[in-house]
């Protein structure tokens, strides 16, 4: 019996073998179709595909026959006491009762045969995918944008849920000449001590069946990194535009006392307009953040109807980036995070994301509405707090005319 198991074994990996190698060949299909420039692939292409995914049927039907034929082996073993889980019936077979010679004679025979028939054949429904045999069974994923707290936003760990940081609202430089034993002038330098605490961002995702974590190769991996990354958006808006009232935290919008800047003129020059309001204030900003429709606006400015373009990086840069607006070579998010006709320059040095805990994926299968009806559920969470330590290096620019 243990022989005859371990050919079922064998087999079944053979098997998955067989079929991992037809999925890396689909995926070379659509992989250079896509390199191609094939917006769908041409004919020829397609029958390749459709050969490799009629060639998954028969090893679906094979792997769900090894599946239970190894199961009842297993279990046949366990009853027999051959894994000695019965002492009694080993006992027994060590007396002389059994003939394990021909027994194992009859597995090795019967285990040639299967193997070379390419494996036991049953009536059961073939394919392991419940959707059209044309779907690649993987998942595209919709991609996120750049992030502000990914490439601007310094972190630091907490070890309490709650938190403090010194804010500096104010600088009043008097300092002048003085002549000998006058007073010297006051300047005013103040720093406000801010005491704030983590949030709980977090969400649920909807039940679903637990059979898919088997029947789609990334279900799992996708399913977490959309929670993981649901977080992060949730989080990013905060930081931007929370209200600071109830669970919120106090995003960079709400934040009193950054740097306004009015429209000027035109949009160039209200840009221009941030980067001298900042410099008079000595700070050095080193980010801008936009959202799409405003960077486009920005790339595309002309000097005149059919004039050349007034900003060098769409022209210029690899990819284009803008980077190079006015001269000041300072990157640009562009995310949707920010709102329509509002742009930031700041010194994102100013800013931190305190984190309590980081993003964490959770499973569960145990709850009566679920294990009853064989679903599971995932929940992303994390805590996290944010603070704008100097607000007047936050430049908030209107670009509504």
């Amino acid at each position: 019996m243990e022989e005859f198991l371990q050919c079922l074994l064998e087999r079944h990996a053979e098997v998955l073998a067989q079929r991992a190698a037809i999925f890396d060949q689909r995926s070379a299909v659509l992989i250079a179709a896509g390199k191609a420039g094939h917006l769908q692939l041409t004919d020829e292409e397609q029958r390749a595909y459709d050969a490799l995914t009629e060639s998954l049927s028969p090893l679906d039907t094979e792997l769900e026959a090894l599946s239970e034929r190894i199961a009842e082996m297993r279990t046949e073993i366990q009853r027999a006491g051959r894994d000695g889980s019965n002492p009694l019936l080993a006992s027994i077979r060590g007396s002389g009762h059994t003939t394990d010679s021909a027994a194992a004679s009859w597995a090795q025979r019967t285990a040639q045969a299967i193997t070379a028939l390419g494996g036991e054949r049953r009536a059961i429904t073939s394919g392991s995918l419940d959707v059209p045999s044309l779907v690649e069974p993987s998942i595209t994923v919709i991609p996120h944008p750049a992030r502000i707290l990914d490439l601007l936003v310094g972190r630091k760990s907490v070890e309490g849920n709650a938190y403090e940081y010194y804010q500096q609202t104010a600088r009043t430089n008097a300092a002048a000449p003085v002549p000998d034993a006058a007073t010297k002038p006051t300047s005013t330098l103040t720093v406000t001590p801010v005491q704030d605490r983590c949030m709980v961002v977090a969400h649920l995702s909807e039940a679903f069946p637990v059979r898919l974590m088997a029947d789609i190769q990334s279900f799992q991996s996708w399913l977490t990194s959309e929670m993981a990354e649901g977080v992060l958006d949730a989080l990013e808006a905060q930081i931007v535009s929370g209200s600071g009232t109830g669970e919120n935290m106090r995003g960079i919008l709400n934040t009193a006392g950054t740097t306004a800047v009015v429209f000027a003129t035109d949009v160039t020059t209200t840009l221009r307009s941030a980067i001298t309001a900042l410099q008079l204030k000595g700070e050095q900003p080193n980010g801008w953040v936009m959202h799409p429709a405003d960077a486009q606006a920005i790339d595309l400015t002309r000097w005149g109807t059919s004039g050349g373009l007034l900003t060098g990086g769409y022209e210029s840069a690899d990819p284009p980036s803008s980077n190079n607006i006015f001269g000041t070579v300072t990157p640009r998010v562009v995310s949707p995070s920010i709102p329509q006709s509002t742009a930031l320059l700041a010194d994102w040095n100013q800013a931190r994301l305190y984190q309590r805990e980081g993003v964490r994926v959770d499973i569960d299968l145990s709850g009566a509405e679920l294990f009853d009806k064989n679903l599971a559920k995932m929940r992303g969470e994390g805590r996290f707090g944010f603070a704008v330590l100097r607000p007047q290096a936050f430049a908030v620019v209107d670009l509504t005319a």
